[in-house]
């Protein structure tokens, strides 16, 4: 991952340079999570993850070829129910807000199709985890900064800019909760519709 930044940065930096037009908008749209539990151990558990909806802006830095650099500031919410079995069947859910930055790189063919990728910076703003009122359940701390991947495509039509995104985390982002001393670690992949709209741009 260190290095695929490394190039991606310096990728980004020779674009920026030679880059003849700035676009900034907002967007916004839905995600669809699939978490998968790690470090399970003996736990029997079930997970489903749930639609939710992010919002943000994004600055588009677009070369005379069609590459472009598009960082973006993503309000950005993750839930999902966890069923544990354990002594009885526990059912509880789940919710962690982020601000995510990605910074992608794409490709713009004929001024209408797209296609991006690049690393999503994800910042921890808030996490709600809502345990059984079980003694043996206590929610755990997940991690205040993870670094992701997005890759996606993308199609703009006059001023709206619609993109589908597919986000994955290569790292565990920490633990939501502990049943009986295991504290299982998240591992999360999110699918994401949005639809934006240009603000202006600068020639």
């Amino acid at each position: 991952m260190k290095k695929i930044i490394v190039t991606l940065s310096l990728i980004m930096a020779v674009l920026v340079s030679t880059a003849q037009n700035l676009e900034v908008g907002i967007k916004a749209g839905l995600s669809r999570d699939n978490i998968a539990l790690e470090d399970v151990q003996n736990l029997s558990t079930k997970i489903e993850g749930n639609t939710t909806t992010n919002i943000g802006a994004y600055i588009r830095l677009i070369t005379p070829v069609g590459f472009y650099v598009q960082p973006e500031v993503i309000y950005n919410r993750r839930g999902s129910n966890f069923t544990v079995q354990g002594s009885g069947s526990k059912a509880f859910s789940h919710t962690a807000n982020y601000i995510d930055v990605p910074v992608l790189v794409g490709w713009r063919i004929l001024r209408t199709v797209r296609f991006f990728g690049g690393p999503n910076f994800q910042f921890l703003t808030k996490q709600v985890t809502e345990i059984p009122n079980d003694p043996n359940f206590k929610v755990e701390s997940l991690k205040g900064f993870n670094t992701g991947f997005q890759v996606g495509a993308g199609v703009d039509l006059l001023k709206f800019r619609v993109d589908l995104k597919y986000d994955f985390n290569t790292n565990d982002m920490g633990s939501a909760f502990s049943y009986n001393g295991v504290a299982p670690t998240l591992q999360n992949n999110m699918i994401t519709l949005q639809v934006g709209f240009k603000l202006f741009s600068i020639l």
